[in-house]
Parts: structure tokens; sequence; C-alpha cells
């Protein structure tokens, strides 16, 4: 996770369209073994995303629900939304 450079807007579709503006920048690492079921988004590992707050919110619970022990590094502090 990183910060965004400029005026970065959020990658979700619809937030884009609302000219919403990326707070962080998350780059995906493996999130399981690739093709086993329970895997998450595999076709994101080693790519990177901007995000406003809220939608890395409910990637980071979707993530951390699905993955327990996950530790999520980074520079970027996210105000809580």
């Amino acid at each position: 996770m990183t910060a965004p450079g400029g005026r970065q807007v959020c990658n979700s579709r619809e937030h884009a369209r609302l000219g919403v503006l990326a707070e962080v920048v998350v780059t995906f690492g493996n999130l399981g073994t690739r093709w086993q079921a329970g895997a998450l988004w595999q076709d994101c590992w080693g790519r990177s995303f901007p995000m406003c707050g809220e939608c890395w919110d409910t990637t980071r619970q979707v993530a951390q629900n699905a993955r327990p022990a996950l530790v999520i590094t980074g520079t970027a502090h996210v105000p809580a939304g």
C-alpha cells in the first residue's frame, strides 16, 4: 500500500465516473495458492490499483475475513471512514 501520486481517481468504475479521488494505491500479493479454491483475486496479484477509502476498507475487510492472519504493509495511512 502506498500513497497515490497526484490526483488519481478510484479504480471503481462508478467512483471513477464520479471523480472520487484515490486515497491509497494497493498492490496485491498472492492471496492463496493460484487456482486453488479460496484464493482471492488471482487476476490482481502483482498489480496495483488506486482506491478511495471506502473501496479500500471493503477490500481489506473481505481479505481479512478470508485470511485472518493477513498482514497488510505499506506507507499510507487511510483515514477512518
